[in-house]
């Protein structure tokens, strides 16, 4: 006997769709990324409570008093804390700049503002004078006034922060003089731009 609901037709496993499959993935990535960020790294889903500071060891015991009693109240003790060590840090004074760097960046200044190019050309190191000409021109033009108003350095090189104007405009940079093998100093670059 057979019943009209009862067909004969074969059944397919069940699968589960392409579209479903993407939004678990998704579901599964972003729950990890809201775990790992709550509880580890910035950890926004941990309690913030009062934190417990714990005690810095001393070479020395905390002093502590005898109990004192009273006739009103308990017997009481005091403890006082031990106290971190204080750190005092000492800065070195920066290093001093060679003079005759500091020299040849001051006459290299001053042969700008003469509107000696040539003379301030020969102050450059051999490898950078095919550079000044241009440079000179674009970044410190002939009769710009620029003085030095800081200048650090080692024994093999100056580095001079300067200030002044140039054409008729305020201005800031920096100047570098390198030692030479032969122990003279020579313009190695600069940068000047307006403030």
């Amino acid at each position: 006997m057979s019943y009209p609901d009862q067909q004969h037709t074969p059944t397919r496993p069940s699968t589960v769709k392409p579209g479903t499959a993407v939004g678990i993935l998704i579901a599964v990535i972003v729950l990890a990324a809201f775990c790992i960020t709550g509880f580890a790294t910035p950890g926004f889903l941990l309690g913030k409570g009062e934190s417990i500071p714990l005690p810095v060891p001393s070479s020395n015991p905390a002093p502590t008093s005898a109990p004192t009693s009273s006739e009103d109240g308990p017997t009481s003790t005091t403890i006082s804390r031990a106290t971190r060590p204080r750190v005092t840090v000492t800065r070195r004074p920066a290093p001093q700049a060679p003079e005759e760097g500091v020299r040849v960046i001051k006459d290299f200044l001053a042969k700008i503002a003469g509107n000696d190019k040539a003379g301030a050309i020969a102050l450059a190191c051999e490898e950078q004078k095919r550079f000044m000409d241009d440079k000179i021109d674009s970044l410190l033009p002939l009769g710009s006034r620029v003085t030095i108003t800081r200048a650090g350095g080692t024994s093999k090189f100056v580095l001079a922060e300067v200030t002044g104007t140039v054409e008729n405009r305020p201005a800031r940079g920096t100047v570098i003089a390198d030692r030479k093998a032969d122990g003279d100093f020579c313009l190695t670059t600069f940068s000047v731009r307006d403030v």
